[in-house]
């Protein structure tokens, strides 16, 4: 496998184009994001077959020594098939969309049988769609996703609580993506054989960092080493690359990753896991056992700066910035990689500048697929009256998230001309009462409830998954080019000519520019070849129907929401000791020293807040009370009336993104 590509990429790598995939978090608006993806890995296979058909061709006509045999193959060559190639040599993604990753890269050895109408009307054999459309729905026994999300038997008594929504569906979803019905042994051509999978996570033990301010002097002076500026890394990268037989694997550098390997693909759904599990929503996940040396090569590259020649400079100075780690397995807990990063564009521009900073000529294109993008927005304005405690509380929350979200380092890199930065998003039109088309404002389904949406229709997230396809193909038919002025001077685009008749197949001056990725199935009005035209008019896609749920659907919840958030209010903290790894055990030293002050300070406390035996007696009582009427009373009260505010939320949203049936029946 990675002799035959390998050997391809760099005989023509002057007529290569290669693509960086981000892929930002969604929640269940995954489903989008697969769709897309669906149909862009469609596109590129059958524009694959194509082009082989003209190589053949050419290869025949090399051969042919009939001067009149020849000119008949010429005319069989189709001229307005683009000849370059494009290859995705990094995939990447946060949250829902670095779950989409992982199971992209896991379903490329698989095979991808994509979903149309025309190839595969069952929609069978589909990892992308199995996985974000179908989830875990159990359709033989009557028992939908959402359904296991709200069963308690993930909380077991006196060990607490660790997520309002059970996430055993998902960890069932992640594994049936991880086992692998055959692994293919050669790749498609438009996948590097070095490929690299990116996902982002958000650690909450941190790596702690150290900016050393006297190492010069220490060196020097030969004295003991100074105090250093203390930081703690919460952002974390979870790199792999496709390993071969023959290569060493590096120890800073990407997580090898081999499809056979059952550990390899392990720790991949590990980290797809954990950067998918949204804060407080779903259950964080252990990541154990990575090593000092991929953590110390992860921080080089998070920090890696450019050299006077432009090329990223990953050697940083262990003077001046320092892991502090002992050389043993890192373990932590990781939530949501969107909680820091959520578009993780800049890493994967990283990845492919690293790969290619030899390269003067960028043929390389940053595509994000975004299912929430933040277009113009104005700069919220100035509080308008002093603000009380709380006001600030929320306020300083949102400061904290929205700062942590910016992306210096990421900006300066990716926001150059050298680069050529696109995204698909959601969009979709419809036809208004007065029988014109309109733009709509909530154009996925699973969008709603800040993306939980999809979790309470299959429905939902069918539409979303088309809706991808649909969008992706509109955008590769009228977006991703390359502007008429630069591609004229750029080698990967040598031979087309827009005035060529053969050409203009792809090239209108509407676009006035050469497709990236062109999609087979287009014939535009006008060209001359209708009857192949005619053929592919299964291929163009439509905007599906928006579906909707009943009321009645989303009342008959009440009951299962009501026992899991009561069962979630009566364990939300632990009954038994935690004796888990986030509490090093103290020296004993420092631990006597510490019940020594602790003393000394009661006997403060005790002088200054004296209490008598029956106000003792009283405070016990009452304590044991306030403990009966939670567990009897209380937490059943407020479940009752977070239950009551849970239904009129989800109800108040549907209704507002047109997702709620007026009839009170389902839409399909």
């Amino acid at each position: 496998m990675a002799d035959k590509q390998e050997a391809t990429q760099e005989k023509d790598s002057p007529k290569v184009f290669r693509i960086g995939i981000a892929m930002a978090g969604a929640v269940s608006a995954g489903a989008y994001t697969a769709g897309v993806i669906d149909y862009l890995l469609e596109s590129l296979s059958r524009w694959e077959k194509e082009k082989e058909k003209n190589k053949t061709i050419e290869k025949k006509i090399k051969l042919e020594t009939d001067p009149e045999k020849a000119r008949e193959l010429k005319k069989q060559y189709d001229y307005s098939v683009p000849m370059h190639d494009v290859i995705i040599d990094v995939i990447g993604g946060s949250s829902a969309g670095g779950m989409t990753a992982a199971i992209t890269a896991l379903s490329l050895f698989e095979g991808i049988r994509p979903i149309n109408e025309v190839e595969n009307p069952n929609k069978e054999g589909n990892k992308l769609y199995d996985s974000w459309v179908n989830l875990n729905d159990d359709l033989e026994n009557g028992i939908p996703t959402l359904h296991q999300m709200l069963n308690t038997e993930d909380i077991a008594g006196g060990q607490g609580v660790t997520s309002i929504l059970n996430s055993g569906a998902i960890e069932k979803i992640a594994e049936r993506a991880m086992n692998l019905r055959r692994v293919q042994p050669v790749l498609p051509d438009y996948i590097s054989a070095n490929l690299e999978v990116i996902l982002t996570i958000t650690s909450l033990r941190g790596i702690p960092l150290a900016v050393n301010f006297y190492e010069e002097q220490k060196k020097a002076l030969g004295e003991p080493p100074k105090p250093a500026h203390k930081m703690s890394l919460h952002k974390g990268v979870a790199h792999f690359r496709i390993q071969h037989d023959d290569a060493p694997a590096d120890p800073e550098g990407p997580l090898p990753f081999d499809p056979n390997e059952s550990l390899h693909r392990l720790a991949l759904i590990d980290a797809a896991i954990a950067t998918g599990a949204f804060p407080l929503g779903l259950a964080p996940r252990h990541i154990r056992n990575i090593s000092k040396g991929y953590l110390e090569g992860m921080v080089k590259r998070m920090f890696a700066r450019r050299d006077a020649q432009g090329h990223l400079d990953q050697n940083l100075s262990g003077k001046l910035l320092r892991i502090e780690l002992e050389d043993k397995p890192f373990n932590f807990y990781a939530v949501d990689g969107g909680t820091v990063n959520n578009e993780p564009f800049g890493e994967v521009i990283k990845a492919l500048e690293s790969k290619y900073k030899g390269q003067e000529e960028k043929n390389y294109a940053i595509l994000m697929i975004d299912p929430f993008p933040n277009f113009e927005k104005e700069a919220e304005a100035d509080i308008a009256k002093k603000p009380t405690l709380l006001d600030l509380a929320p306020r300083v929350i949102g400061a904290i998230r929205g700062q942590a979200m910016i992306k210096e380092s990421d900006l300066v890199e990716g926001l150059t001309d050298s680069h050529t930065l696109r995204m698909i998003f959601p969009s979709r039109r419809f036809i208004n009462e007065k029988g014109e088309p309109e733009k709509d404002p909530y154009p996925i389904a699973c969008g709603s409830l800040d993306g939980f949406g999809g979790f309470f229709s299959r429905e939902f997230r069918e539409h979303d998954f088309q809706l991808g396809r649909k969008n992706c193909q509109s955008f590769l038919r009228n977006y991703f080019c390359i502007p008429l002025e630069r591609a004229q001077e750029m080698a990967v685009f040598e031979g087309w000519d827009a005035e060529d008749e053969r050409h203009k197949r792809f090239y209108s001056p509407d676009v006035n520019g050469y497709p990236i990725v062109p999609d087979m199935t287009y014939y535009p009005d006008g060209y001359k070849n209708q009857e192949e035209a005619s053929e592919f008019e299964a291929y163009t896609l439509s905007s599906p129907e928006k579906p909707t749920v009943g009321a009645e659907e989303i009342f008959a919840l009440k009951d299962m929401i009501h026992h899991r958030l009561k069962t979630v209010l009566l364990n939300l903290a632990a009954h038994e000791p935690d004796n888990g790894e986030s509490k090093p055990a103290a020296k004993p030293e420092a631990t006597e020293e510490r019940h020594r002050i602790a003393a000394e300070v009661d006997s403060l406390m005790e002088k200054h807040f004296k209490q008598s035996a029956f106000q003792a007696f009283v405070s016990q009582v009452l304590t044991d009370i306030g403990k009966k009427l939670w567990n009897g009373v209380l937490a059943d009260k407020a479940a009752a009336y977070l239950t009551k505010t849970a239904i009129r939320t989800i109800l108040l949203e549907f209704r507002m993104r047109g997702l709620l049936s007026s009839s009170g029946k389902r839409k399909k």
